[in-house]
């Protein structure tokens, strides 16, 4: 599921006075906590704290943890939970299954203060634990923008006020520009044999082929491979491309591939909807499909999405994948253009997001997916969704692509855009 990166590191604290520690089974409690909680977190070795003389244990640790979990069977200590907090460290309070009322009196000592949490049981622990993960990874994202010197990627679709320095400053993404000269050169030295390879795996899993000719699809093989190349060379996890000149082909299906791999991979050198993919890929675990918001229907409150790029995985990455027939990408002629139509599945719930381009907001609303068809004159895959309120959600987004993931995420995305200090607009 693209590139593994180190699990969120968990440091148990114990804040219990020396006559308690009798009374407690630490490695029981740790024991049980590891069965409860599924997020892949890595859990350290306990700290135990009986009183302020203990504390410089936790400094020693510090280092070596990205989030605390203090766990207090007791009352008091309360100067101790508030020089833990000041680890500045997130912090989840926590006792034990169902029991609230001392990690209650533990946030009194610090309330209010941002990055505490009280866990009431462990599904509520492990979900807070996830948020953290994904803030983790997301964090430590990079991603790369093929043909960044074309003249209209930042004159026309780099429109974050800022650049690239807003980004890495609201969500710590790196981003690195590649330019034309480099992808052009690498299209046209990768061996024959490897993409003769790729294109027969994918004619091969295709249900159906109606426009491509095989030197189509070798095309777009090609540029497939170029793209995992560099992802691997210059330690990224995302891409986008901006494209339209010669040699190179349109990427449709070879963004296909690389999202059902685990890759945000965005259409149209769109940075905006790759953010937003790469947040729903560390939150929900799957592959989502980006596109036009092509048309409403207040009377029904549907919408319709459309673009040339649906991923097959769309349940999962671990999960079957949907059959694809293998199309022209809607432009028409140019060799190399190769698309693909995926039947996503109808009555599947869904959840649609845009951040907006100064990335201090984000709309999200729930749907259901009433049809997915190919219609023919325009892109390959449009999804109509069944939604709440089209018309506020017309009124209150910030542009035309959306990105849709299978299952209602709302609350992650909530929790998580809290984090980022971005607002969420909700309809």
């Amino acid at each position: 599921m693209g590139c593994k990166k180190p699990s969120l590191r968990v440091l148990p604290v114990i804040v219990c006075r020396e006559e308690q520690v009798r009374d407690i089974d630490f490695q029981k409690g740790m024991e049980e906590l590891r069965k409860n909680i599924s997020t892949e977190v890595r859990i350290l070795k306990e700290c135990i704290i009986n009183g302020e003389k203990d504390l410089v244990k936790l400094e020693e640790r510090v280092s070596e943890a990205d989030v605390i979990l203090l766990l207090k069977p007791g009352l008091g200590l309360g100067s101790c939970v508030v020089k833990i907090v000041e680890s500045n460290l997130p912090v989840i309070l926590f006792n034990k299954e169902g029991s609230v009322w001392t990690p209650l009196d533990a946030l009194e000592y610090v309330y209010p203060r941002n990055n505490v949490w009280v866990a009431a049981d462990y599904e509520d622990l492990d979900f807070r634990l996830k948020i953290l993960e994904a803030r983790k990874n997301i964090g430590s994202t990079k991603l790369l923008v093929l043909n960044a010197d074309y003249p209209h990627w930042e004159r026309w679709l780099m429109r974050v006020p800022g650049g690239l320095n807003t980004i890495r400053e609201r969500f710590g993404i790196e981003v690195e520009y590649v330019r034309s000269e480099e992808v052009v050169e690498r299209w046209r030295g990768v061996e024959e044999e490897k993409v003769k390879k790729v294109a027969e795996e994918w004619i091969g899993n295709a249900e159906k082929i109606i426009e491509p000719s095989r030197s189509d699809v070798e095309k777009v093989s090609r540029l497939y491979l170029v793209m995992k190349d560099l992802l691997r060379e210059k330690g990224a996890q995302g891409l986008t491309m901006a494209y339209g000149e010669d040699p190179l082909p349109v990427p449709c299906f070879a963004y296909v591939k690389l999202r059902d791999e685990g890759v945000p991979a965005a259409c149209e050198a769109d940075i905006i909807s790759l953010i937003t993919m790469v947040i729903l890929h560390y939150v929900t675990g799957k592959p989502s499909f980006m596109g036009n918001l092509r048309h409403v229907d207040q009377n029904n409150n549907t919408l319709m999405i459309s673009h040339c790029v649906a991923p097959t995985k769309m349940a999962g990455y671990d999960e079957p994948a949907l059959p694809y027939v293998l199309r022209s990408q809607h432009w028409g002629p140019p060799a190399g253009v190769l698309s693909a139509f995926v039947p996503m599945n109808t009555s599947q719930e869904v959840t649609v997001c845009r951040l907006d381009g100064e990335l201090k907001s984000m709309l999200i609303t729930r749907g259901v997916i009433e049809e997915c068809r190919d219609l023919e004159e325009y892109c390959r895959n449009t999804v109509r969704i069944k939604v709440s309120n089209v018309k506020k959600l017309i009124h209150s987004t910030s542009g035309n692509h959306h990105v849709m993931v299978y299952g209602d995420h709302r609350e992650e995305i909530r929790e998580l855009n809290k984090l980022f200090g971005v607002a969420t607009i909700e309809v």
